[in-house]
């Protein structure tokens, strides 16, 4: 991957951690009562934490609402529970969307967590979550399950059987040590986001990330190659334009060929049928400095049959203002963008090549 999940998990960590402390946007009435309840039937019935000796609360629960730039509304829930015994206290924070639960983030504020099931290692717990997992999702992990056998916990590692990668990776962060386990689905060499499990070392749950309830995947073919992608980037890169904010049109660009960055990822793109494909991000770096800062402009292209998804620019220093006028004209039949996507859709983002200062002849 582009980035390895943990990395990223730190990230949306700090986003539930403010949260927790009320940094909140706007509320969005309605559709909390499920998110409620779906988030304690997982802490009664998942998490091994001894209830009986903790108070719960509810701290947070709201929904936060995307109009992507489609049309299409994207919404997401985002509820925290507080639970707290004599001189311990823990948070647990979790994320919905379309029904389903793709986070859950367990944060000891004092104390240790009071369990009700002791594990010897990362890998006993993990073996232990995913077998009540698969019974309270009825999503099928037996193949998971089989990939933890004989593991060195002590060790970073990359196992790979048929079409389904599990990495291993050990980290410290906030004061412990900890082991993520990820599992993706590759087709086409192409890695489609599937769950991520963290411990800490003595067993102890952390966190959970799993998106496959919530997104499908649709056509897989990749048959536009890398050097193919950059070479509709810069053909298509005629008919692109923006406007400045004092109504002058930028077109006309010059592209750097000895300096362009191409990738080959996946994600959530459509949010109309919550469907995964792969696409190309092609980043090509302009001979200068245009009007409004761009050094650069970005295509996203789809693999599997070369047309143009969008156009975007890279700044510096902030042009929030740039109407970027030929982003919809560009944009074929498909009808989809990848313009505000949230940390939880670039949670899912999953990249499987790059090319880097790439030399062409001229």
């Amino acid at each position: 991957m582009k980035k390895h999940l943990t990395k990223i998990f730190a990230v949306l960590f700090a986003v539930l951690i403010a949260t927790s402390l009320s940094v909140l946007p706007t509320p969005v009435i309605g559709q909390t009562t499920t998110a409620q309840e779906k988030a304690i039937d997982f802490i009664e019935n998942m998490l091994p934490i001894d209830l009986s000796k903790y108070n719960i609360k509810l701290v947070n629960d709201y929904t936060t609402e995307d109009v992507l730039s489609n049309g299409v509304t994207r919404k997401q829930n985002s509820v925290t529970y507080e639970l707290t015994a004599e001189n311990r206290e823990l948070r647990i924070s979790f994320v919905f969307e379309r029904g389903s639960m793709t986070l859950c983030f367990l944060s000891t504020v004092e104390g240790q967590v009071i369990t009700n099931t002791q594990y010897n290692n990362p890998v006993d717990a993990t073996k232990a979550f995913l077998e009540k997992h698969q019974t309270y999702t009825n999503i099928d992990s037996k193949n998971l399950i089989a990939m933890l056998e004989n593991v060195d916990i002590n060790k970073d590692s990359i196992i790979t059987t048929e079409n389904t990668k599990l990495t291993i990776k050990n980290d410290y962060w906030l004061d412990r040590y900890q082991t993520t386990f990820t599992w993706v689905q590759v087709i086409n060499s192409v890695e489609y986001p599937g769950i991520s499990l963290e411990f800490d070392k003595e067993g102890n749950f952390l966190s959970i990330y799993d998106t496959r309830a919530l997104y499908k995947i649709g056509d897989t073919s990749v048959n536009i190659s890398l050097e193919q992608a950059v070479d509709i980037a810069i053909e298509n890169l005629k008919s692109y334009s923006y406007a400045m904010p004092d109504g002058s049109i930028v077109k006309d660009f010059k592209v750097s060929k000895d300096a362009v960055m191409v990738s080959l990822e996946v994600s959530p793109i459509d949010y109309v049928n919550y469907e995964l494909r792969p696409y190309y991000d092609v980043r090509l770096y302009l001979d200068e400095v245009y009007p409004g800062n761009v050094f650069g402009i970005t295509a996203f292209i789809w693999a599997n049959n070369g047309e143009i998804i969008s156009y975007s620019n890279m700044a510096s220093g902030g042009i929030d203002n740039l109407d970027n006028t030929n982003t919809t004209a560009l944009t074929s039949n498909s009808n989809t963008l990848i313009l505000g996507i949230s940390i939880v859709a670039i949670m899912a983002v999953a990249a499987t090549g790059i090319l880097v200062a790439k030399k062409r002849s001229k």
